[in-house]
């Protein structure tokens, strides 16, 4: 004889099964490439402009209509100070495409979403997955994932924080973790 407790969860199986309602969910993982590299300089090149559209990625595109949220979120790198002191790289995300040529306009209008420290001049600082969860500013988390549920399009915006600084980025990347489900 069958049990009560595996005889229910049977049945609602089996009635699942027979009206053709099946709920799967996944997660997907995919990631949109930062030039490579790309130097932030104090005395030229304040800040790196990067305009991102989510749909340029294949796995994105295809899951995008099942989007349910996005579980996780990276930003990954080596960064090298080629001159100056210690300090930070800030990145920072405004919604939508925008062209901001300044530091200020980018801190009047956008959101701080990642900063990670750098040592001196020759310092090497390579940022894994790990790493990057610690860095990440809980505002601008919550707009890369508004913006990764919605239109897929924004911008990010890299600079540093101390006085004179070079600082080359190299194989960066924004990784996500999507939840998807139909």
């Amino acid at each position: 004889m069958l049990k009560p407790r595996i005889l229910l969860p049977a049945v609602g199986v089996c009635a699942l099964v027979a009206s053709g309602c099946f709920m799967t969910q996944a997660q997907v993982f995919t990631h949109f490439d930062l030039p490579s590299p790309f130097t932030i300089d104090s005395g030229s090149t304040l800040l790196e402009r990067i305009p991102v559209d989510l749909n340029t990625i294949p796995d994105y595109r295809k899951h995008k209509d099942n989007l349910n949220g996005l579980s996780d979120a990276a930003v990954v790198g080596k960064f090298t100070n080629i001159a100056g002191g210690a300090g930070s790289v800030e990145i920072w995300i405004t919604p939508d495409a925008t062209s901001y040529t300044t530091i200020a306009q980018v801190k009047a209008n956008g959101t701080l979403m990642w900063s990670g420290s750098i040592g001196a001049t020759g310092s090497v600082h390579t940022v894994d997955w790990d790493e990057s969860a610690r860095l990440f500013n809980s505002a601008g988390k919550a707009i890369l994932i508004h913006e990764a549920k919605g239109d897929g399009v924004f911008t990010i915006y890299a600079f540093g924080t101390q006085g004179v600084y070079t600082i080359k980025v190299e194989d960066g990347s924004i990784m996500l973790t999507i939840d998807g489900g139909v």
